[in-house]
């Protein structure tokens, strides 16, 4: 089987991230790498779904019990907009957010080795970035991937898969500023926050940890030191100025 270079593969389908919680109607916008799982498993639970805490049916669109909406049709648009259904969402530092998906994405996944059927999506990713980095950069300055040439990769690569929604900007993500949020919740303030947001859901049980939902943390706030330089803070300021701006993130420099 000829393994198709990944400039070329499909677009894949739009994003959906927002969930309409239909009995307590109000909808709720996830961003990946900022509690997603976590938050997807108290909405399965709100659903009534049994086993709430399954991470795996949590990210099975089909089978998890959740209503997922598409912005594109005219019903879900109108129940967006609609004032009186209550909007809310997570935001994060979009220095810690991005090099959590670099860590859990693409850094564990390191080297990628030969391409293989049926392999897992962020292998494929994990080539794509490889082979980026071997066509269009000095391989003598970049003699494996890192976090820089992750970053390189999401801002020049001709390639959908550089849209993922685990590095895509959350501005986009939450069809900022044309959706208006009730209550933004950050990630740096979870365990004041949280409890917030679980009362205005109407939910009678605590956050779940990362323990609870076997997902284990990739601590990227405590790892900002060994991964950011002048270089990776550059980028990011970049490809992020819209988070950094319409989110209320302190903008650093190295």
């Amino acid at each position: 089987m000829t393994d198709i270079p990944a400039e070329q593969a499909p677009r894949r389908k739009k994003y959906r991230n927002f969930i309409h919680a239909r009995e307590q109607n109000f909808i709720f916008a996830f961003i990946p790498k900022v509690g997603c799982t976590n938050w997807k498993s108290i909405l399965r639970y709100l659903a009534g779904q049994p086993n709430h805490l399954n991470a795996r049916l949590a990210h099975d669109v089909k089978n998890s019990g959740l209503t997922y909406l598409d912005l594109e049709d005219p019903g879900d648009r109108a129940l967006v907009a609609d004032p009186s259904v209550p909007k809310y969402t997570f935001v994060r530092d979009p220095y810690s957010r991005v090099l959590s998906a670099y860590l859990n994405k693409v850094a564990s996944r390191l080297p990628p080795g030969e391409p293989q059927e049926n392999e897992n999506h962020f292998i494929t990713v994990a080539r794509a970035i490889d082979r980026f980095r071997q066509r269009r950069l000095d391989t003598a300055v970049y003699p494996e991937v890192n976090f820089e040439v992750f970053l390189l990769w999401v801002r020049d690569a001709a390639t959908p898969l550089r849209d993922d929604g685990h590095w895509r900007s959350q501005t986009l993500m939450l069809h900022w500023p044309e959706v208006s949020f009730d209550y933004v919740g950050r990630f740096e303030r979870l365990a004041e926050d949280a409890p917030v947001l679980l009362d205005k859901m109407g939910c009678d049980i605590p956050f779940p940890s990362q323990k609870d939902i076997g997902f284990a943390p990739t601590h990227a706030t405590r790892k900002l030191d060994i991964h950011y330089t002048p270089a990776t803070y550059a980028l990011v300021n970049s490809l992020y100025k819209d988070d950094f701006i319409n989110l209320g993130y302190e903008i650093r420099e190295a």
